[in-house]
């Protein structure tokens, strides 16, 4: 997996946490009922056809998928599919570690490079700066600002839209608000990205090329991820004030088999 890339780096902590959501439903795992499927085999053939296509066209990202379609293969030929459901969640979690295709990764850089620099050229100009912009490359009068790949945002889109997913994992609400919150992490880091671009541009007014390279510009894209990251964690404090779920009334008694109300322990005792 070519997780050298500046936008894919983060892929590389992907399987040490699907390692611990697994772990984390040890007690689940080992209660669930063993059945061995040859169900599993559906899947199995899929998956050593990508591997045979990846190879003869030479594509990455299908032998990505055809590792994970063998892997969900082996697991549903063992495990069953009542320990497969345990498990469903960090293996599709997985999929995050794969980088898309080139000309995928190429047209959404592309266009993200082109929103960022628009949005940037808007926050200038509300900012009250003079400034044009021709395609990616942002006149400023006394200097130009380019906005190139790296700064397209995209290593901090991918990044985000995984952390969302994950947060949402534990996020224990209703599952539109789940949704909302992974849907929302997109929007949010191109907003956020886009100001960046915007204080890239108002830094270098003041402090020259210093403010485009070097800790400048290493502290602007970490500050930024910490920024959309607080968005991302008040969007959760908001759902949860302003639409706030009622929790279920405890009722210590049990019901049988019969369907009958039966007093539960503390009734007994009394």
């Amino acid at each position: 997996v070519d997780w050298a890339k500046g936008d894919y780096s983060h892929c590389m902590l992907i399987p040490l946490i699907v390692i611990y959501l697994i772990w984390d439903k040890q007690h689940f795992i080992s209660s669930a009922e063993s059945r061995p499927s040859y169900t599993g085999f559906f899947f199995l053939v899929p998956g050593l056809g990508l591997f045979w296509l990846g190879e003869l066209a030479g594509e990455f990202f299908t032998l990505y998928m055809s590792l994970w379609l063998i892997v969900f293969a082996i697991c549903h030929i063992n495990l069953g599919w009542q320990k497969l459901k345990v498990i469903l969640f960090p293996l599709l979690f997985s999929l995050t570690m794969f980088p898309f295709p080139s000309f995928i990764n190429n047209r959404i850089t592309l266009q993200l490079k082109i929103i960022s620099s628009k949005l940037g050229v808007s926050m200038l100009q509300v900012y009250g700066m003079s400034v044009f912009r021709e395609g990616n490359v942002i006149d400023l009068g006394f200097t130009r600002l380019q906005v190139v790949d790296a700064c397209s945002g995209l290593r901090y889109l991918f990044p985000m839209v995984v952390l969302s997913i994950l947060v949402a994992y534990f996020y224990k609400v209703r599952l539109w608000k789940k949704i909302l919150l992974v849907l929302s992490s997109g929007p949010l880091t191109v907003f956020s990205n886009s100001l960046r671009i915007a204080l890239t541009g108002i830094l270098s007014e003041k402090f020259g090329s210093r403010a485009v390279e070097g800790f400048f510009h290493d502290f602007e894209g970490w500050l930024i991820f910490m920024f959309t990251l607080g968005i991302l964690l008040l969007e959760m404090w908001l759902l949860n004030k302003l639409f706030a779920e009622k929790e279920p009334a405890h009722d210590d008694r049990r019901i049988d088999s019969g369907g009958n109300d039966q007093p539960g322990l503390q009734d007994t005792m009394e």
